[in-house]
C-alpha cells in the first residue's frame, strides 16, 4: 500500500482551495488547507507536509513571501517544499516575474495565477518526484 503525499494549500481564495483541493485528491494526494498565512504555518507544524502550495498576497502584498521565509528556518520545516503562485506581478504591474532565491525568497518553484490545473498538477508532480 503507498502512502498517498501530503499538500497544504495556504490561499486566501476559497474557490482556489476547493478547486485546487478536488484536483490533487483526485490524483490521490491527501490535502490540507489554510486561508491565511499565520494559520498555514501552525497546520504545516502540526501536519508536516511534503509540498506546500503557497499565495503571495494573502492579507497583505508580500504575506506569502514572509511565511516562506519562516518556514525555511523553522527546524521542523526547513527545507519543505513550496510551489508559490501568486498573481503578483500582474496585480502590482512588476516589471519581472519572481524568481526562487535561496535567501530572499526560498522556494522551490514559482506559477503565476491564473493556473492552468494540467499544468498545476505537472508541476505538483515533478516537485515531489524530485
Amino acid at each position: 500500500m503507498t502512502v498517498s503525499k501530503k499538500i497544504l494549500l495556504i490561499d486566501d481564495d476559497k474557490d482556489f482551495v476547493a478547486s485546487n483541493t478536488d484536483l490533487l485528491e483526485a490524483y490521490g494526494y491527501e490535502v490540507f488547507s489554510a486561508f491565511d498565512g499565520e494559520s498555514g504555518f501552525q497546520k504545516a507544524k502540526k501536519e508536516k507536509p511534503d509540498l506546500i502550495v503557497l499565495d503571495v498576497m494573502m492579507a497583505y502584498d508580500t504575506e506569502g513571501i514572509e511565511v516562506a521565509r519562516r518556514l525555511q528556518i523553522d527546524p521542523l520545516l526547513k527545507g519543505v517544499k513550496i510551489l508559490l503562485v501568486s498573481g503578483i506581478t500582474k496585480e502590482l504591474k512588476l516589471p519581472q516575474s519572481l524568481k526562487p532565491d535561496e535567501s530572499w525568497l526560498p522556494v522551490t518553484r514559482i506559477m503565476e495565477k491564473p493556473i492552468d490545473p494540467c499544468r498545476f498538477i505537472n508541476e505538483v508532480k515533478q516537485i515531489l518526484d524530485k
